[in-house]
């Protein structure tokens, strides 16, 4: 059953995720790693890698997919230390839908770990900036979320170091911590993703939101998963026996974040601490490695200088001008807050459909970086 699973998470995701996505690259980042320490294990193509009987063979253990449970290593994060917290996590975003996700995590003061791809950083910086300016801890997803251990040494290193760039251009800092696409990660991967500096991010609660964000039972489905978690059942993805709960949705799908104030009302029924996958891990400080002058400051911290809001008949933006420049007088992009919800008109709730909902939300983006860019002109 496990691998069953297993597959049909690749094979959906790599439907949904399919697009024409080119990763950048450059020399300089092969220079950065040593690649003499990398293990010699080959390239292996998309699926060769899934265990039969969802177990790993005593002699291939370094090549079998993390997903395979038994291949886990000392250094992975499954889940939380303490039986009581909970980090809730959401991959491959930033999308126009997280904005309705950052509504509902401000409204309930809880704060998530998002692991975004440099692609969807692209398009969507200033959802990016709202999150991290928010408190919530940013993570690397790739550049264009492939299955890593098909690919060479160095597509894995340009597909790592073009999202640190799409990051760190929007946010001035770059992760500490990496999630996998589809959690694969033989040892070769996993020592590349070291030599970088990365932690692993996995889980040990997976709802398999990416399968049922069409269904009538979703609900059903993906609170099921949760309270199975809760009630001490095995989901089978636990290897570290980890006491405390990592779980893993994304903020790709409407079902599952309408789901998510459920969810938070549950856990805390439950007495579950909620916080960001780096805070369980006591990693409270550096949640990033940073290495460079354009950091902004999350709202755990003061932003030194005053922000102006400029309203309009439905939303109100934050332009914030306290990001410093650079010792070349780089002046980094103003920081866009939404202050209200900008779902009260695209509720996809109500009457209005699907498309038209993204339409009136894809407006709201527009007018939030045309704001944007006047700012610019006046400094």
């Amino acid at each position: 059953m496990l691998t069953q699973s297993i597959i049909s998470t690749a094979l959906f995701a790599s439907i949904v995720l399919a697009q024409n996505v080119t990763v950048p690259s450059n020399p300089a980042w092969l220079k950065e790693i040593d690649l003499s320490q990398v293990p010699d294990i080959p390239v292996r193509p998309v699926g060769s890698g899934v265990c039969q009987n969802a177990t790993c063979d005593g002699t291939d253990n370094d090549r079998c997919f993390e997903s395979c449970g038994n291949a886990a290593s000392e250094d992975d994060i499954f889940g939380c230390p303490q039986k009581n917290q909970w980090a809730l996590t959401f991959d491959d975003g930033p999308s126009l839908l997280t904005a309705k996700l950052l509504d509902i995590l401000d409204q309930t003061d809880v704060k998530a770990t998002f692991c975004v791809t440099g692609s969807q950083v692209k398009k969507y910086p200033e959802i990016l900036r709202r999150a991290y300016l928010a408190g919530h801890q940013i993570a690397s997803h790739t550049y264009s979320h492939p299955h890593l251990m098909s690919l060479t040494n160095e597509q894995i290193i340009n597909e790592v170091k073009s999202t640190e760039e799409a990051i760190k251009d929007v946010l001035g800092i770059r992760p500490l911590y990496i999630r996998p696409p589809y959690g694969e990660a033989d040892t070769r991967v996993k020592k590349l993703l070291k030599l970088m500096g990365y932690k692993l991010l996995l889980w040990n609660v997976d709802p398999t939101d990416y399968s049922v964000y069409q269904q009538k039972d979703a609900s059903a489905r993906i609170q099921g998963s949760f309270r199975l978690a809760i009630d001490g059942v095995d989901t089978g993805l636990n290897s570290h026996g980890d006491p405390g709960f990592i779980s893993l949705q994304h903020d790709l799908y409407q079902a599952s974040i309408d789901q998510v104030p459920e969810i938070i009302r549950t856990l805390r029924s439950k007495n579950f601490t909620l916080m960001t996958a780096a805070q369980c891990q006591n990693d409270i400080n550096p949640h990033y490695i940073t290495d460079d002058s354009l950091k902004l400051q999350p709202a755990n911290q003061t932003l030194s200088a005053p922000s102006t809001t400029i309203a309009t008949s439905s939303i109100a933006w934050t332009i914030s001008n306290a990001a410093p420049t650079t010792s070349s007088n780089v002046i980094p992009p103003p920081v866009v807050v939404v202050k209200e919800n900008i779902y009260k008109e695209a509720s996809f709730n109500g009457s209005k459909s699907t498309s038209d909902a993204i339409s009136s939300i894809t407006k709201s983006a527009l007018l939030a970086l045309a704001l944007s860019f006047a700012s610019l002109l006046t400094l």
